[in-house]
């Protein structure tokens, strides 16, 4: 390494700025992988994350902090550590699906995807066991991927883009911390816990600057968040999806139907040795979802007529049938990854009236 800091590399240029700008407020080189429109801005105006109107994290930009670039100007020896942060379709691009090929073997890889990819399932036999055809966008990406070279990280924080104009402004809605399950190699971990406790000690003018890197010992750290992703974010549909709710609606307007599906995945999650002080209660989700007032990328993606998003709702309506969950429970989480199905079919045929394929899950005896 030239220097004794990491150099990382994020690949994911929207929610992917969030951990970048701290990695670079902490004295490390990050390059950000972005879009060419993406990269121009970034370079030209800079990055400044928002976490209220007093506080906002600006970032060195260059060489010695963040930078961006597009995937072929790259150079992967020059990096460390590679978090990857976008959308579980997008890593089937062409551009990214090539440098995911090239760094999969030789590099690190931290993911904060909500969807866990694969390599990371198939280092526990429970998770792997949840893979089945049609969750994942398209397998080949991940197939020569070390296992062994890929963990994951819980994506708690919340931040979004508020001006389409500046690609490099982020308002974080919810300043949680990205928790980090361990990587097999202990020379990997070594570097995470590096990255981790440097960016954690980052202050600015105003103080202490919130979303910290916090490395677990648990494999199961990162699955605290599947109940709330299917509670929440993958119930935003709205009965058109044209105008989806936002997760705190999602979460409030049927309450009872909500603590049901969210404790069945957390029962399920125990059964597979998820420990339970790494989840997280219902009625502090409940209090958390009170500040989530937009909807939830996948809704706003299928609105915005997506033709593919993240499945988590398939991996977790597997794991609630592998733990023989209550029928009614089968059946609520076979409602939602319907609706997302539905959806994604009517994008698909340019709303044209075909019929669905629906799935008609039983809870296994």
């Amino acid at each position: 390494m030239p220097n004794t800091f990491p150099s990382v590399l994020v690949i994911g240029a929207s929610y992917g700025l969030l951990p970048a700008a701290k990695i670079a407020a902490a004295g490390m080189s990050v390059t950000v992988v972005g879009h060419p429109e993406e990269v121009a801005a970034i370079n030209r105006d800079g990055v400044e994350v928002h976490f209220d109107p007093q506080r906002c994290l600006v970032p060195p930009i260059g060489a010695s902090g963040l930078s961006a670039k597009t995937t072929e100007n790259l150079q992967q020896d020059d990096y460390d550590l590679v978090i990857l942060a976008v959308q579980e379709p997008q890593a089937r691009a062409p551009e990214i699906a090539a440098l995911l090929e090239e760094l999969g073997v030789g590099h690190p890889i931290a993911s904060i995807m909500n969807m866990p990819p694969p390599p990371f399932l198939s280092r526990n036999a429970s998770l792997k066991s949840l893979i089945k055809p049609g969750v994942y966008s398209s397998s080949a990406v991940w197939a020569e991927m070390a296992d062994s070279r890929m963990t994951l990280a819980s994506p708690d924080p919340q931040a979004y883009r508020f001006d389409p104009d500046r690609p490099g402004a982020l308002q974080v809605s919810l300043a949680s911390n990205f928790k980090f399950a361990p990587f097999e190699d202990p020379e990997d971990q070594a570097l995470l816990v590096q990255v981790c406790r440097r960016t954690s000690r980052v202050r600015a003018p105003w103080g202490k600057v919130p979303v910290n890197f916090v490395t677990k010992s648990s494999l199961f750290t990162p699955l605290a968040k599947w109940p709330m992703l299917v509670t929440g974010n993958c119930r935003c549909l709205s009965d058109d999806y044209l105008a989806p709710y936002s997760i705190r609606e999602a979460v409030n307007k049927n309450i009872a139907e909500s603590r049901s599906l969210y404790e069945a995945i957390n029962a399920a999650l125990r059964n597979i040795g998820t420990p339970s002080e790494t989840l997280v209660p219902f009625d502090h989700y409940v209090a958390v979802s009170q500040k989530l007032s937009r909807p939830s990328s996948i809704a706003m993606a299928l609105a915005r007529r997506a033709v593919a998003v993240e499945r988590i709702d398939l991996l977790v309506l597997e794991l609630l049938l592998h733990s023989h969950a209550k029928p009614q429970v089968i059946d609520v989480m076979t409602q939602v990854s319907n609706r997302i199905s539905e959806c994604l079919h009517a994008n698909v045929q340019g709303r044209c009236g075909i019929k669905p394929l629906t799935l008609v899950a039983k809870s296994r005896k």
